[in-house]
Protein backbone atom coordinates (compact mmCIF):
# COMPACT_ATOMS: atom_id res chain seq x y z
CA UNK A 1 0.00 0.00 0.00
CA UNK A 2 0.97 3.25 -0.91
CA UNK A 3 0.23 6.04 1.51
CA UNK A 4 0.10 9.59 0.23
CA UNK A 5 0.11 11.96 3.15
CA UNK A 6 -2.00 15.32 2.77
CA UNK A 7 -0.93 18.56 4.08
CA UNK A 8 -3.10 18.67 7.24
CA UNK A 9 -1.63 15.31 8.69
CA UNK A 10 2.59 16.38 7.34
CA UNK A 11 1.29 19.72 9.34
CA UNK A 12 0.44 17.61 12.55
CA UNK A 13 3.91 15.72 12.33
CA UNK A 14 6.16 18.11 12.07
CA UNK A 15 4.36 19.56 14.94
CA UNK A 16 4.28 16.96 16.97
CA UNK A 17 0.38 17.98 17.74
CA UNK A 18 -0.45 14.07 17.79
CA UNK A 19 1.24 11.10 19.43
CA UNK A 20 -0.54 8.62 18.25
CA UNK A 21 -0.22 10.07 14.46
CA UNK A 22 3.42 10.56 14.74
CA UNK A 23 3.91 6.54 16.24
CA UNK A 24 1.70 5.68 13.02
CA UNK A 25 3.86 7.86 10.74
CA UNK A 26 6.82 6.06 12.65
CA UNK A 27 5.79 2.49 11.92
CA UNK A 28 4.94 3.13 8.66
CA UNK A 29 8.53 4.27 8.17
CA UNK A 30 9.61 1.18 10.30
CA UNK A 31 7.68 -1.17 7.95
CA UNK A 32 8.92 0.12 4.67
CA UNK A 33 5.86 1.44 3.66
CA UNK A 34 5.75 3.79 0.55
CA UNK A 35 5.05 7.25 1.98
CA UNK A 36 5.08 9.93 -0.41
CA UNK A 37 3.83 13.29 -1.09
CA UNK A 38 2.44 15.19 -3.59
CA UNK A 39 3.59 18.35 -5.63
CA UNK A 40 -0.01 19.78 -4.75
CA UNK A 41 0.73 19.03 -1.10
CA UNK A 42 4.49 20.38 -1.36
CA UNK A 43 2.82 23.93 -2.90
CA UNK A 44 0.51 24.06 0.15
CA UNK A 45 3.56 23.71 2.92
CA UNK A 46 6.13 25.53 0.64
CA UNK A 47 3.12 28.35 0.56
CA UNK A 48 2.78 28.09 4.42
CA UNK A 49 6.31 27.92 5.64
CA UNK A 50 6.65 31.11 3.85
CA UNK A 51 3.37 32.64 5.32
CA UNK A 52 4.82 32.14 8.59
CA UNK A 53 6.44 34.38 10.81
CA UNK A 54 9.45 32.34 10.74
CA UNK A 55 9.77 30.66 6.92
CA UNK A 56 13.34 30.00 7.22
CA UNK A 57 13.10 27.73 10.14
CA UNK A 58 9.68 26.71 8.58
CA UNK A 59 11.44 25.44 5.03
CA UNK A 60 14.26 23.43 7.14
CA UNK A 61 11.44 21.47 9.42
CA UNK A 62 9.66 20.95 5.85
CA UNK A 63 12.95 19.67 4.54
CA UNK A 64 13.79 17.47 7.49
CA UNK A 65 10.30 15.67 7.08
CA UNK A 66 9.89 15.82 3.40
CA UNK A 67 13.78 14.07 2.92
CA UNK A 68 11.75 10.57 5.09
CA UNK A 69 9.67 10.91 2.09
CA UNK A 70 9.29 10.32 -1.48
CA UNK A 71 8.36 13.39 -3.18
CA UNK A 72 5.98 12.50 -6.71
CA UNK A 73 5.22 14.80 -9.68
CA UNK A 74 1.93 15.50 -10.79
CA UNK A 75 1.71 14.06 -14.22
CA UNK A 76 -0.94 14.30 -17.41
CA UNK A 77 -2.67 11.29 -16.29
CA UNK A 78 -3.21 12.98 -12.47
CA UNK A 79 -4.51 15.82 -14.09
CA UNK A 80 -6.99 13.75 -15.76
CA UNK A 81 -8.19 12.07 -13.12
CA UNK A 82 -8.45 15.46 -10.96
CA UNK A 83 -10.04 17.30 -14.01
CA UNK A 84 -12.62 14.42 -14.25
CA UNK A 85 -13.00 14.04 -10.47
CA UNK A 86 -13.51 17.95 -10.19
CA UNK A 87 -16.04 17.78 -12.09
CA UNK A 88 -18.27 15.15 -10.69
CA UNK A 89 -18.12 16.31 -7.41
CA UNK A 90 -19.06 19.97 -8.61
CA UNK A 91 -22.13 18.04 -10.98
CA UNK A 92 -22.86 16.74 -7.47
CA UNK A 93 -22.53 20.01 -5.72
CA UNK A 94 -19.51 18.70 -3.54
CA UNK A 95 -17.08 20.45 -4.38
CA UNK A 96 -13.53 20.13 -2.03
CA UNK A 97 -11.48 22.67 -3.48
CA UNK A 98 -8.86 22.65 -6.18
CA UNK A 99 -5.81 21.91 -4.47
CA UNK A 100 -7.24 18.82 -2.49
CA UNK A 101 -9.19 17.55 -5.63
CA UNK A 102 -5.70 17.60 -7.07
CA UNK A 103 -4.46 15.90 -4.36
CA UNK A 104 -7.44 13.31 -4.41
CA UNK A 105 -7.09 12.78 -8.47
CA UNK A 106 -3.44 11.72 -8.36
CA UNK A 107 -4.46 8.80 -4.92
CA UNK A 108 -7.65 7.72 -7.50
CA UNK A 109 -4.57 7.76 -10.81
CA UNK A 110 -2.11 5.52 -8.69
CA UNK A 111 -3.94 3.31 -6.32
CA UNK A 112 -2.71 5.65 -3.79
CA UNK A 113 -4.17 5.80 -0.14
CA UNK A 114 -4.67 9.28 1.07
CA UNK A 115 -3.63 9.87 5.14
CA UNK A 116 -5.80 12.88 6.50
CA UNK A 117 -7.06 14.41 9.50
CA UNK A 118 -9.19 16.28 6.11
CA UNK A 119 -12.28 13.30 5.73
CA UNK A 120 -14.88 15.73 5.83
CA UNK A 121 -13.12 16.89 2.47
CA UNK A 122 -11.14 13.38 1.05
CA UNK A 123 -14.58 11.31 1.97
CA UNK A 124 -16.66 12.91 -0.76
CA UNK A 125 -14.32 11.02 -3.55
CA UNK A 126 -15.89 7.79 -4.25
CA UNK A 127 -13.13 5.30 -4.27
CA UNK A 128 -10.41 7.20 -2.41
CA UNK A 129 -9.14 4.78 0.48
CA UNK A 130 -8.43 7.50 3.96
CA UNK A 131 -6.55 6.64 6.79
CA UNK A 132 -6.94 9.25 9.66
CA UNK A 133 -3.80 8.40 12.12
CA UNK A 134 -5.13 10.84 14.85
CA UNK A 135 -7.91 7.33 15.22
CA UNK A 136 -5.82 4.67 13.99
CA UNK A 137 -3.70 3.49 11.37
CA UNK A 138 -6.02 1.52 9.66
CA UNK A 139 -8.29 1.85 6.47
CA UNK A 140 -11.17 3.74 7.23
CA UNK A 141 -14.54 1.82 7.05
CA UNK A 142 -17.08 3.40 4.43
CA UNK A 143 -19.32 3.79 7.27
CA UNK A 144 -17.00 6.04 9.51
CA UNK A 145 -16.37 7.88 6.14
CA UNK A 146 -19.66 8.50 6.03
CA UNK A 147 -20.55 9.82 9.62
CA UNK A 148 -17.11 12.19 9.49
CA UNK A 149 -18.46 13.54 5.60
CA UNK A 150 -21.91 14.51 7.57
CA UNK A 151 -20.84 16.30 10.33
CA UNK A 152 -21.44 19.54 10.65
CA UNK A 153 -19.21 22.42 9.63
Amino acid sequence: MTLSLDTSQIVDLIRGRDPSAGAAFNAAVLSGAAITVSTPVRFELVSGAHSSGSPDRKLVQLANFLAQCVEVEFSTKDADFAGRLDADLRRRGQPIGDIDTLIAGQALARGWTVVTRNVRHFGRVEGLPLIDWSVGAELLSAGAIAARVAEAP
